[in-house]
């Protein structure tokens, strides 16, 4: 009888297994190789998915630094410029009232009634009207946009101080968790595209073609104060939209049970989930990259206000020596140690969960799309690009980023306002009581230095109708002093800031550059960051020698071009990324 091989072991002496021997050495025997799955290429993916991290952070570090700069612009520089364009606009009122009663210029105009005038006069007259119709403030399209810029800001502030924070609060804590998830998610959905609309919006309203004049020099008025009016409503809802995200936000983190665990679980776990089984181009990931970089950076100014309101409430500023911080403290509150967890327990929380969760989402893409994490290096060279060149100006980089600056400076200077109010009513100690249990030794020193430094303090601090004119002035005086400070201060910040932004970016853009024009020579192999061309040796004596001088030129010019025009496609890919604009199937 014939024998039947067993299945680890082949019988090639019988001819009627051959077909038999190749089936099982296909099924049994060593498997076919493929580079995909080699180790060398499956540890390259595992270092690339360590590796990633700190190339991501570098890039959402200098998105973030970069959007606090153009935050900290409206609290620092908008002011200046905005009084320098009113101080424009008065001036040019000021010449103009002078000379509607001052015609001969060194006397007012009182003509007589019933007297002619004479020729000379006349002549003055018509000279007169044709120097005011031609005259034409110094009022240029960059002045216009910072008044636009200034009314936008008060105006929408205005707006939102009629909105009473503690009934939102209250309606808002009043729901269940999957409706505060609810919640969450539709006013950050809104929040994306109220920032889509409203970045076309303003650059509507601030372009030349709006602002600039007409032919004859007179100043456009129907156009610009039209888009005036949009651009109001767009910033005043957004403004809105982002005061309920962080009263939402506040909600979760001063809650008594696992809100804020449960609300950042459910969110980032649909992100996730969302984004790393799908197909990322360059482009799509450098938009995923601008959306987490905003996304942030409002995370850290929403958890900012949260934390300045959490010190109003336990006490932490208060002047009074009664006042405690104890007491029964949210579970968010209670991660930490109790003088970290009291202030910076939710931050953490909140902060850490993001980097966490950006890492594993953009370490997957690039796993599952097979990119090396080198592109970040080129995602960070583009936003240093625009910081570079346009650092003197309207900054390009936050028109990249989507970053809507007006809305979130118009919550935070509503949420200042009202923290520094709560602030007010609730830590600013009462007049102090007549001390009779005390010994008249103890009161002749230490009476009578309290009751100086409660009463300025009290003067300082707040106005109230019961105190004399004197104490609501030295209030005003204090309040102006109060806000210079904080002025300088920010001021300090964000020329420090722009220093150290310009100077990194300079020498990233001057690497960059560089890194562009240089070739690497290795054997017959000519490399630069592009790719690799093979040189051989007809071609060396071209290049190299010395008596085809131009016909190595010719070649090298060739070469060069090749290099930039493949350097231009791939910048060009990337330079045309916008935050909010359409270029692959979705935008992020």
């Amino acid at each position: 009888p014939t024998s039947t091989p067993s299945p680890g072991l082949s019988n090639t002496s019988a001819p009627g297994n051959e077909d038999a021997s190749k089936q099982s050495g296909l099924v049994y025997g060593k498997p076919p190789h493929n580079p995909d799955d080699s180790a060398a290429i499956a540890m390259e993916r595992i270092m690339n998915f360590f590796l990633l991290p700190p190339k991501l952070e570098g890039a959402l570090m200098f998105g973030v630094l970069a959007c606090l700069d153009s935050w900290l612009y409206i609290f620092t520089i908008l002011p200046l410029r905005f009084l320098k364009a009113i101080g424009v606009l008065i001036d040019f009122w000021r010449v103009c009232t002078w000379d509607y009663f001052n015609y001969d210029g060194n006397k007012l105009r009182k003509p007589r009634k019933g007297s002619g005038l004479s020729p000379e006069d006349q002549e003055k007259r018509r000279e007169r009207r044709k120097r005011k119709e031609n005259k034409v403030s110094g009022l240029g399209p960059g002045h216009k946009a910072d008044i636009l810029r200034g009314m936008i800001l008060f105006t929408s502030c205005w707006f939102l101080m009629r909105f009473d924070a503690s009934k939102m609060y209250h309606s808002i804590r009043g729901q269940s968790g999957i409706k505060l998830y609810v919640i969450y998610n539709m006013l950050d959905f809104a929040d994306k595209l109220c920032a889509a609309l409203g970045q076309d919006i303003f650059d509507v309203l601030f372009s030349k073609d709006v602002l600039d004049r007409r032919p004859d020099g007179r100043s456009k008025i129907w156009r610009p104060f039209g888009f005036f009016l949009l651009a109001l409503a767009y910033n005043i809802v957004h403004s809105l939209v982002l005061f309920y995200q962080a009263i939402t936000l506040n909600v979760a983190v001063n809650s008594y049970s696992n809100a804020l665990l449960t609300l950042l679980l459910s969110v980032q776990f649909v992100e996730i989930k969302t984004t790393v089984f799908k197909k990322f181009e360059k482009e799509n990931l450098f938009q995923l990259l601008c959306a987490d970089i905003v996304e942030r950076f409002q995370l850290l100014l929403m958890l900012i206000i949260i934390a300045s309101r959490n010190l109003v409430e336990l006490g932490v500023w208060s002047l009074s020596p009664s006042a405690t911080g104890g007491g029964i403290l949210p579970k968010s509150f209670t991660v930490f140690p109790k003088w970290t967890g009291q202030v910076m327990g939710p931050f953490f929380i909140v902060i850490g969960s993001e980097m966490v969760v950006d890492w594993l989402k953009h370490a997957y893409i690039t796993k599952f799309n097979n990119t090396r994490p080198v592109v970040y290096e080129r995602f960070l060279d583009v936003q240093c690009k625009d910081y570079y060149s346009r650092a003197f100006a309207d900054q390009n980089l936050t028109k990249r980023l989507g970053l809507p600056v007006l809305p979130l400076a118009s919550l935070f200077i509503r949420a200042t306002i009202q923290t520094y109010h709560q602030f007010l009513a609730t830590h600013v100690p009462p007049p102090l009581p007549p001390t009779t249990s005390l010994s008249e030794e103890t009161i002749s020193e230490t009476s009578a230095t309290l009751a100086g430094i409660d009463a300025i303090l009290r003067r300082a601090l707040s106005r109230s109708p019961e105190f004399s004119l004197l104490d609501n002035v030295v209030a005003a005086g204090t309040m102006c002093f109060f806000l210079l400070a904080c002025f300088l201060v920010f001021l300090a910040v964000k020329l420090l800031l722009g220093v150290l932004l310009l100077g990194f970016a300079r020498k990233r853009y001057k690497k960059m550059k560089e890194r562009d024009r240089m070739y690497i020579h290795t054997g017959a192999m000519r490399s630069s960051a592009f790719g690799t061309v093979t040189v051989g040796e007809e071609e060396r004596k071209v290049i190299y020698s010395g008596e085809l001088e131009a016909e190595g030129r010719v070649v090298r010019d060739m070469v060069r071009k090749g290099r930039e025009k493949e350097m231009k496609i791939e910048m060009d890919g990337l330079e045309e990324v916008t935050r909010y604009r359409m270029c692959a199937k979705r935008i992020w």
